[in-house]
């Protein structure tokens, strides 16, 4: 049997205007697919910073995190992908894809992500779960100081 993999993805669903912002993937592995920003968590990195450097990263802008959406999980026999999602909005700067990696951003409305259909990446709950107005405070999601023995 192959090493089992597990991922942790970080991502924001920026809203303006009651339209979300896309990505459009460029990677091989998804090309064409449409996503909201996100992506993988570095290590030692915090998933707050990790949704805002994504945001940045894939679609060229800095935000503010609003809310927590909620953690999505899918389970292969090769892998499991946690994916934690937050709202958040631009402070700064004008969307635009990142060079090599996402080939181009648009604001859909939520009916119009879902309309995408098979040309989303995954983002179909997501899209859902927004759409039916779930929203938690930022801080449901605790940040806990490491313990003793762990280094």
């Amino acid at each position: 049997m192959d090493k089992f993999q597990w991922d942790i993805i970080c991502g924001v669903v920026i809203e303006k205007d009651g339209k979300i912002l896309f990505v459009q993937e460029g990677k091989q592995s998804a090309k064409g697919l449409w996503n909201i920003p996100g992506g993988h968590l570095d290590p030692h990195e915090d998933i707050f910073d990790a949704a805002r450097r994504e945001a940045s990263e894939e679609a060229g802008v800095k935000i503010k995190l609003d809310n927590f959406l909620g953690v999505y999980h899918i389970v292969r026999e090769d892998i499991t992908i946690i994916r934690i999602v937050f709202i958040g909005h631009i402070i700064s700067g004008e969307p635009k894809p990142q060079e090599g990696e996402i080939l181009a951003v648009n604001w859909f409305t939520p009916d119009g992500g879902l309309a995408l259909k098979e040309k989303l990446r995954g983002v179909t709950e997501i899209l859902w779960d927004y759409k039916k107005g779930i929203r938690y405070p930022l801080d449901v999601v605790k940040k806990m100081q490491p313990w003793a023995g762990l280094k």
